[in-house]
């Protein structure tokens, strides 16, 4: 399920952007009429990368996401799911996580008093289940995957009847992360939006490569940008790369991955994406590709951004860097680029603590 807009009604951008900064600024573009459930969510920065731009030779923004509610973007997709749960006088919730989105939607619906149970798996980070009993929802974990995380959800909003908040098993969560794109495109802007060239995304279930998509098919039909379109640029773990391996063979359809995935990418465990058809078609719409890089690419990456740029990046986010490399190397990649870096390192500072020692 996706959300559809009357696009075809007169939106004026000088009127939206007179509005305060913030996700909440594009309502025209959010399925939620009343009081937004907020945690204070700003605007996030669009910031240049000077030393990526010299070493690739093109124009190169980092979209970081680590200043938001929870320290990832995974509160935009929370905000938007509590507060339409609260419209639709929804009092309970039950989703599985690979571990952020947990913790961003726990905290959401302790604002607005909705009861949540978090699925997650016993592998997940231990600072994500910790967000979970700290804002107060029920965690239950399961062995295996995200997968296996998925079906015990399911069953207990089978024996609760509490609303079933799976990734694509709603469309609220996909209006949220959209808005970090129409940030972006806004950003880039000046009497208009504006698209980058390429746009880097990690992929785990897809929601961030889908929202990209849809964001600019919105705004060219609301008549905020021209012509042009973004190259969609998806990445994934070696560790767990089933889109991959599908974009690879040419094919339509996804089969989950084999194995159980380790990566210090957590938000990117995910063996059996449930959409991956429909990511492989916007990748492929875009005329984009898909990348895996290795564990050791990812940890490397991190200290390299941060080191390079000042950007303490999430291990999923630092992955961009490294798909944007191997293009750059193969004089594929075409500016201007946006990599997106989709939470705070410090998150992950015990498993990248473990993973760096000699």
């Amino acid at each position: 399920m996706l959300v559809r807009y009357d696009l075809e009604r007169s939106v004026d951008l000088a009127d939206v952007r007179g509005r305060a900064s913030g996700l909440w600024r594009y309502r025209e573009l959010l399925p939620v009429q009343g009081e937004a459930v907020s945690l204070g969510e700003s605007e996030t920065p669009l910031l240049s990368a000077p030393r990526l731009s010299e070493r690739w030779r093109t124009e190169v923004f980092v979209k970081d996401e680590s200043t938001l509610p929870s320290g990832t973007f995974k509160a935009r997709g929370a905000a938007i799911g509590i507060t339409r749960a609260l419209e639709l006088g929804i009092k309970s919730v039950v989703m599985p996580s690979a571990g952020n989105a947990g913790g961003a939607w726990a905290l959401y619906a302790a604002r607005a008093g909705i009861e949540l149970t978090v699925t997650m798996a016993r592998t997940a980070p231990a600072m994500n289940q910790m967000e979970v009993e700290m804002a107060g929802a029920d965690l239950v974990l399961v062995d295996g995957t995200i997968a296996d995380a998925a079906r015990r959800a399911a069953e207990i909003a089978r024996e609760t009847g509490a609303f079933f908040a799976a990734t694509f098993a709603e469309p609220y969560r996909v209006e949220g992360k959209k808005t970090a794109w129409l940030e972006t495109f806004d950003a880039l802007g000046d009497g208009t939006m504006a698209v980058p060239a390429t746009i880097v995304v990690p992929v785990g279930g897809g929601v961030a490569a889908i929202a990209a998509a849809k964001a600019v098919d919105e705004v060219r039909a609301l008549g905020w940008i021209g012509d042009g379109s973004p190259r969609l640029v998806g990445v994934q773990p070696a560790d767990c790369a089933p889109i991959v391996r599908a974009f690879e063979r040419g094919d339509d359809q996804v089969e989950p991955w084999p194995h159980e995935p380790t990566t210090i990418a957590s938000g990117l465990r995910v063996p059996a994406p449930s959409e991956g058809a429909l990511v492989l078609d916007r990748i492929r719409a875009s005329a984009g590709t898909m990348v895996a890089v290795t564990e050791q690419e990812i940890l490397t990456a991190v200290r390299d951004l941060a080191s390079s740029e000042g950007i303490f990046a999430c291990p999923e986010g630092a992955a961009t860097v490294v798909a944007a490399e191997k293009m750059a190397a193969d004089g594929s990649l075409e500016g201007p680029v946006v990599l997106y870096n989709t939470g705070a390192g410090a998150k992950y500072a015990a498993e990248l603590a473990a993973r760096s020692a000699p």
